[in-house]
């Protein structure tokens, strides 16, 4: 089949990650193309070669480039790019992404056009990806994936939720992504599918021992990959832990992840005396050592959909203490891959402070467990077909 992808950029991020594994699995499979608003970030180079890359033109392109790279491409680049920031906090998404998408058509026909990102919420300059697929795109099947806790969602609003009736399907990363979706958009249940995320099993062997993780012997060494932003939940560990190093408890965090945040989470590391115990890697082209070295994952986030992080640390045999997000009880709890605890500061710092006094409790947790793509494959096959 002739296909089409749609995504905003190839920065380092869970979407993209999940797009290029995508891409790995299908690309000798079918006829493959990659429309990106802007084609730059570390994982353009993971991008199989036999997938065709089409770069969106300098209107279009605002829609995939951030404030920072608008600057670098000089003043009239961030001039154009501010002027759709304004009209987007006044009129919001339905005004710049409708004008914007527009501005480039594809001449080629495709058996299915793909839009691989969600819009953020309805003031917020980020997205477009579905709006260019409706408008610019000529394809027998439109599709439309979901990489979130729908329902608390800062998208979820009704020029979003309405958007969706304009697509044949809608593809959702986990069978509790689904649920939520149809929960809060009833009326396209009939054209709601489950696609998983796939893996780059080899490059995750292979990485594995590229460099060697730091580990501190003789403690509890807690490893999290996360953006590091309010959602993730990395702040409001600071406190329990600060409070059991008081209490002479012994333990290193290990935090591979940029964002915006970052310089803030370091600040407040060090007024809460734990810079000796918690440490933040910034951005990790390859954080696999640190998934087979350490001895448990932590993701404390408020909210997730299906992070791929879990995927990640069980095939590393890594065991996972989660908070009760969408999908946790799904892809952890059922899998035997670690603990899901009450998504409250009291309940993360409980469990914390059990692990850390008995490393024990997580031993039944540690098999290694076969991960495939199997399923991933059979259910997007299912979806384009």
């Amino acid at each position: 089949m002739k296909l089409l992808f749609v995504c905003n950029n190839m920065h380092m991020g869970g979407v993209q990650r999940s797009l290029v594994n995508l891409l790995r699995e299908i690309s000798e499979e079918h006829d493959v193309s990659l429309f990106l608003f802007y084609p730059t970030g570390s994982l353009m180079g993971s991008i199989p070669p036999s997938v065709k890359v089409i770069g969106a033109n300098r209107f279009v392109s605002l829609m995939g480039t951030a404030q920072h790279e608008s600057k670098e491409k000089g003043t009239l680049t961030m001039l154009r790019r501010s002027f759709w920031v304004i009209v987007t906090k006044i009129f919001g998404t339905r005004a710049s992404f409708g004008a914007l998408s527009r501005m480039q058509k594809l001449n080629e026909k495709y058996d299915a056009a793909i839009s691989f990102m969600q819009n953020s919420d309805d003031k917020t300059f980020y997205g477009g990806c579905n709006e260019f697929v409706i408008n610019s795109v000529s394809a027998a099947k439109k599709i439309s994936f979901v990489h979130c806790d729908f329902k608390n969602y800062f998208g979820n609003n009704k020029y979003n939720r309405d958007y969706y009736k304009h697509f044949d399907r809608i593809a959702c990363v986990s069978g509790s992504c689904k649920r939520v979706f149809d929960e809060v958009c009833p009326q396209y249940e009939d054209k709601t599918f489950t696609v998983h995320n796939c893996f780059d099993l080899a490059d995750m062997e292979k990485k594995r021992d590229e460099y060697e993780a730091e580990y501190t012997p003789g403690v509890l060494n807690i490893f999290t990959a996360a953006r590091v932003s309010e959602e993730k939940g990395i702040f409001r560990v600071l406190p329990a832990l600060a409070k059991m190093k008081e209490d002479g408890k012994r333990f290193v965090w290990r935090v591979a992840g940029a964002g915006p945040l970052l310089g803030r989470a370091i600040e407040e590391t060090e007024k809460y005396g734990l810079a000796d115990c918690v440490k933040f890697l910034g951005m990790l082209d390859n954080p696999y050592p640190y998934f087979a070295k350490s001895d448990m994952l932590l993701v404390p986030s408020y909210d997730e959909a299906a992070p791929m992080v879990y995927g990640e640390a069980a095939y590393f045999g890594l065991p996972i203490l989660t908070t009760d997000t969408t999908s946790a009880r799904e892809m952890v709890e059922a899998h035997g891959l670690g603990i899901v605890c009450a998504n409250d500061d009291a309940a993360i710092a409980r469990e914390l402070e059990r692990l850390i006094d008995d490393p024990s409790l997580f031993r039944q947790y540690s098999a290694k467990i076969k991960i495939t793509n199997d399923e991933a494959i059979e259910e997007f096959e299912d979806l384009i077909r």
